[in-house]
């Protein structure tokens, strides 16, 4: 892994440990993927059970959120029991030739893709009655805290390649907001102008109420003064910024500053249609900067 490092970590990764115990063998998968909330699924022999609850809470404590799957395998020397449901696959044969014979399509004959159909393999528990001792029980826990620690680490890469592209793309950002902001300031002392002229032109005019025009001009200067929601946007910039070098869980918070910034960029899209000829390329820009913070959106939801 290349760049600075980050505590952050990808939602999405895969690792694999195994172990020896009495001469069976331990294997411990563990992948995840993208997911709101945190959702594990634990699967284990039936021999093992009363290990899934200490099993689940090692890799709960790595993890707040996550579509997760942790798979244990238990397999003995000679690979364990399996059986084939004869009856089953002669029901599954008998259905395919009719429904092949009532379409004109070939039945299928490749007894590896039947073996793969539900319930015609079943592999027994390699181990039905092994006593849960000691052993076996830091065995497995071992195992398991291998593959989280290899599973970590592979999220961790993927996050620091994520965490230098947004790094990049924030900063793009707080420079167009600075551009923005340079073209407000000059577009907006231009429209006061015009807007200045004008007034005084209708002053002149009989019959127009000088307190209610004031009163007009100055709702029309707010709705056209973008300098709050610049503002807000560098602030919301430099806060992304630092949350990048934060904590492993910051997603939820950097999803939610993005949300602020898409809604200060809309907010901001409106008010500089009204600032003359500049408007156009500030429009132009901001429906670039809007594009770039959906971007990042993207990529935020593969951070837990």
């Amino acid at each position: 892994m290349t760049g600075k490092q980050t505590r952050l970590r990808s939602m999405t990764g895969y690792a694999l440990a195994t172990a020896q115990h009495d001469g069976f063998t331990l294997s411990v998968t563990l992948r995840s993927v993208n997911h709101r909330y945190l959702d594990l699924r634990v699967h284990v022999p039936e021999s093992l059970l009363p290990l899934e609850r200490k099993a689940r809470a090692i890799v709960q404590g790595r993890n707040p959120r996550g579509h997760v799957e942790l798979k244990v395998a238990l397999e003995s020397p000679s690979g364990g029991d399996m059986t084939v449901d004869e009856a089953l696959l002669a029901r599954y044969m008998e259905t395919f030739r009719r429904l092949g014979a009532q379409y004109g399509l070939p039945a299928p004959t490749d007894m590896a893709a039947l073996s793969q159909l539900p319930g015609v393999v079943v592999r027994k528990d390699a181990a039905p009655g092994l006593e849960i001792t000691s052993e076996l029980e830091g065995t497995l826990l071992e195992a398991v805290t291998r593959a989280v620690e290899g599973w970590d680490a592979m999220r961790g890469e993927e996050a620091a390649l994520l965490v230098a592209d947004m790094r990049a793309r924030i900063g793009g950002l707080g420079q167009t907001v600075e551009r923005l902001e340079q073209w407000q300031r000059e577009s907006l002392r231009d429209a006061q102008q015009r807007l200045a002229e004008r007034l005084q032109a209708l002053a002149g005019q009989s019959g127009f109420d000088q307190a209610r025009l004031a009163q007009e001009a100055l709702m029309l200067a707010d709705r056209t003064d973008p300098t709050e929601e610049m503002l807000r946007l560098k602030a919301h910039v430099s806060q992304f910024a630092a949350l990048l070098d934060g904590d492993a869980d910051a997603g939820r918070k950097l999803d939610f500053l993005l949300q602020e910034m898409q809604r200060e960029a809309n907010t901001l899209l409106a008010k500089v249609a009204g600032l003359g000829e500049t408007s156009l390329s500030m429009t132009q820009t901001g429906v670039e900067m809007k594009a770039e913070i959906e971007k990042l959106r993207e990529q935020v939801q593969n951070l837990q």
